[in-house]
Formats: structure tokens, C-alpha cells, sequence
């Protein structure tokens, strides 16, 4: 009976592993016509993007990248520039969309938010045995000038206090 069973357990394990080997011949490519899979506000994305900053964040410039302005209540075909806020728990962010639906500017503020390990790390190396009471994440974005990035934090040693500020841009 036990040589029964690990043939079969054999025999459910190898044919698993085999449908996993698939020859590459045997990948074929579709093209959709009038399918477009690009966000109009990839450029807004690239710039505001930062690996390891908290998935909070991440999310909601997500949805800001993802609005569809000719599909909101607020769409007119007359104005040419419409300010939208998004929300979460943590922070808001105030966007300024085009007539056609591109991010024109964008200013970010979230609070207590996780921060990237390299910026801590960073932190911690230039001040040693101070704590870190809290912190804001400020963003600012124009198309025409890139972002900008700004950490405040609040640090503390000995009942002292000290405000930190970090800031980079890309262009």
C-alpha cells in the first residue's frame, strides 16, 4: 500500500513540473487593435515613484494616475484645468489635470507614514541615539519641472528636539 501511494505522489509531482516546462516556440503574441494599455499620467508616476516608500502612498498616486477626468461629474469640455483631491488615512493629494486628462501639477502630504529603509538608515547614521517622534512626506510635481521630494522629521534625545528636513528632486 505504501509503494501505491508515493507512485502516486511521484506521478502528481512530476506532471506538474513537466506542464511548467513549456517551450518557448509555443508562446504566441496577440495584438489588440484600438487597445491602448498605457496611463496618459505614466510620466506623473516615474517622477513621484520612490522604491520602498509606504504602500499608502503608493496606492493613492496610483488612483490619482488612474483618474479618468472625462468620466467624472465635474468634466465640462470648457474649462481647461480641473483640480481634483484624493484622500486616504494617512494624507491627501491635490491634482491639477488638463482638458485632456494629464496631470498638470500635483502637491502630496502624508503623515507618519513608513519610511524607505536608506532614508532612515541615513538618518540614524547622521544622528545616533535619537528617536524618531514623527515625520510628514511632502510631494511636489509639475509636468514641466519633475517632483520634488521632501521628508520632515521630528527627532528627540535627552528631552531634546530637533527638526529635520531631507529633500531631493530629479529632473
Amino acid at each position: 500500500m505504501k509503494k501505491w501511494m508515493f507512485g502516486l505522489l511521484f506521478l502528481g509531482l512530476a506532471s506538474l513540473t513537466f506542464a511548467q516546462d513549456r517551450p518557448k516556440d509555443d508562446v504566441r503574441t496577440v495584438e489588440l487593435e484600438g487597445v491602448e494599455l498605457t496611463s496618459p499620467n505614466y510620466d506623473y508616476l516615474a517622477e513621484v515613484r520612490e522604491p520602498g516608500v509606504s504602500p499608502t502612498i503608493g496606492k493613492l498616486e496610483l488612483e490619482v494616475a488612474n483618474f479618468d477626468l472625462k468620466e467624472s461629474p465635474m468634466y465640462n469640455k470648457i474649462d481647461k484645468a480641473y483640480e481634483v483631491f484624493f484622500e486616504n488615512h494617512k494624507g491627501k493629494i491635490v491634482a491639477v489635470y488638463d482638458e485632456n486628462g494629464k496631470i498638470i501639477s500635483a502637491f502630496e502630504r502624508f503623515g507618519d507614514v513608513m519610511v524607505p529603509n536608506t532614508v532612515r538608515e541615513t538618518v540614524f547614521q547622521a544622528y545616533p541615539d535619537w528617536n524618531m517622534n514623527g515625520n510628514k512626506y511632502v510631494v511636489t510635481y509639475y509636468r514641466d519641472k519633475g517632483a520634488k521630494k521632501t521628508y520632515h522629521f521630528q527627532l528627540e534625545k535627552n528631552n531634546k528636539k530637533k527638526n529635520l528636513k531631507m529633500t531631493w528632486e530629479r529632473m
